[in-house]
């Protein structure tokens, strides 16, 4: 098992990027899953870039140890983790139900193009991306960028709507289903000025400038409240 660092590193402003005004920050991990030390050493290179702490893997038994001595570690709301793995540890990730250590994090499936049997059972049990090896650093740093980003805007979204009161989120819930708000003060047993409330309320603690907005980030709670951190890609034997 190798380590960049010992502890989560603190992030660092990419200059060329425009700053988040976002007050949640994340604490980046990528673990390398794979017996073949060239695909770490190639995220290794991109660590500092994408702000993450970068750990290999070569064999089943170091992760299930690893997992288990920083399993508290999982438990902080500003944990972004990403892995990286060779189908060939798809049993690492076969758990029983409300055991799966990994299964909130996006997972990207790396393999041989000779490989692709084993490759297409991993990937349809539901990962953020596929990458044919050897790969691209610049065609990696981008799926790791997309599946961290990913779940950082959706950890954000969850976080934001859990803060709502149960009012505030039936009037939300009435809103996006497109209710006027005498329809949601008739509903409610409330008056429509109360109603305002509740609207300019939960606009504010979602940071939605518009209804449309509003739909948008709601649709993406619910998706996140599902598990859903992005769209996990689906493959067949023809793609």
């Amino acid at each position: 098992m190798r380590l960049e660092s010992e502890n989560f590193p603190a992030r660092r402003v990419n200059e060329s990027q425009p700053i988040q005004s976002d007050s949640m920050k994340f604490d980046r991990v990528i673990l390398v899953v794979d017996a073949d030390i060239s695909s770490y050493k190639g995220i290794l290179r991109m660590a500092e870039r994408l702000a993450a702490e970068v750990v290999h893997f070569a064999c089943s038994s170091e992760l299930n140890q690893w997992a288990g001595d920083k399993r508290l570690r999982f438990g902080p709301a500003n944990l972004a983790l990403c892995v990286v793995f060779d189908p060939e540890f798809l049993d690492v990730f076969e758990r029983k139900p409300g055991d799966d250590v990994f299964g909130q994090w996006p997972r990207i499936c790396i393999s041989r193009a000779g490989r692709m049997s084993k490759a297409l059972q991993a990937i349809n049990s539901g990962v953020f991306d596929f990458i044919e090896k050897p790969f691209r650093l610049d065609q990696m740093r981008l799926a790791l960028e997309r599946a961290l980003d990913t779940f950082e805007r959706d950890t954000r979204r969850l976080s934001e709507f859990k803060t709502l009161t149960r009012r505030e989120l039936q009037t939300c819930e009435m809103v996006v289903s497109g209710l006027t708000n005498r329809e949601i003060s008739e509903q409610l047993d409330i008056s429509i000025k109360t109603v305002k409330v509740h609207r300019a309320n939960l606009m504010c603690k979602v940071r939605a400038k518009s209804v449309t907005e509003l739909l948008r980030g709601y649709d993406e709670f619910k998706a996140s409240g599902n598990g859903a951190h992005g769209a996990a890609k689906k493959f067949s034997a023809d793609t």
